[in-house]
């Protein structure tokens, strides 16, 4: 199973360059950036050069802004799924073969997903020709299961699920249980740690057990954010790697980026 980090990952004063550095000298497979559609082709470009400049692959892009669409005046909406189209089409430009949709489905406002629904369905149509995974994820509260309806519901083999182990404590939810309920639909996993509970701490070797009995394919992605910025990226990395989450394709350097 492949594993990346996203580059909010290291959260002191770190600069992109030796975020890219640091990622590289830990093995990692590839690199999720978030993308906004104020300024994405100059964040791209960035990104561009720092994935060359390391090589490393840039697998998957977040597009944070989808979150908010329920929450738009019905007459900016369309203008805003557009915009958010064109920056899905700049991470298929950068390499992307995934992009992640935050949703904060409420089953009590059935409206929301319906905003949402339509909000996907645009952006499959807007990535047909080029495979893309559009991958709703949970935030807010919202539980897996619901998210996981709104995939059902928009019915395209390319809506798929990510899959947060932490936002399943936010929300109250059984990570180890849900994602094995779940795990057909799911693309790609992130890791972390919930509200207080550190990633040393979630249930790891159950979460291990589940994606290796359910022949899961897609990908995992770190997601640390803690002021100790390098250490706890590199103390994740060996907690994954001793509970068989991950298994770097190449050892190499560890020293922390300069």
């Amino acid at each position: 199973m492949l594993l990346g980090a996203g580059t909010d990952t290291i959260t002191d004063d770190y600069t992109l360059e030796q975020k890219f550095a640091e990622f590289r000298r830990l093995n990692l497979d590839f690199v999720e950036v978030p993308l906004r559609s104020t300024d994405a082709a100059a964040q791209a470009e960035t990104f561009r050069t720092l994935a060359a400049a390391h090589g490393l692959p840039i697998a998957s892009a977040v597009i944070a802004e989808f979150v908010r669409l329920p929450d738009m005046p019905e007459a900016e909406r369309a203008d805003a799924v557009r915009r958010i189209a064109d920056t899905a089409l700049t991470a298929v430009d950068l390499g992307c073969d995934l992009v992640l949709v935050p949703v904060r489905v409420k089953p009590e406002e059935p409206e929301r997903a319906e905003s949402y629904a339509e909000g996907y369905a645009e952006l499959l149509t807007a990535t047909k020709q080029h495979g893309t995974v559009i991958a709703a994820e949970f935030v807010g509260g919202a539980r897996p299961a619901d998210a996981a309806n709104l995939v059902r519901v928009v019915d395209d083999p390319r809506a798929r699920l990510f899959f947060d182990v932490g936002n399943c404590l936010y929300a109250g939810a059984d990570p180890v249980s849900d994602l094995r309920t779940l795990l057909p639909l799911v693309a790609q996993v992130h890791l972390k740690g919930g509200p207080d509970t550190p990633l040393a701490a979630m249930p790891l070797r159950e979460l291990h057990e589940v994606v290796r009995s359910g022949g899961f394919q897609g990908r995992c992605a770190l997601e640390i954010e803690s002021p100790k910025g390098r250490q706890s990226l590199r103390d994740a990395v060996s907690v994954l790697r001793m509970y068989g989450l991950w298994t770097p394709a190449h050892e190499g350097n560890t020293t922390h980026a300069g």
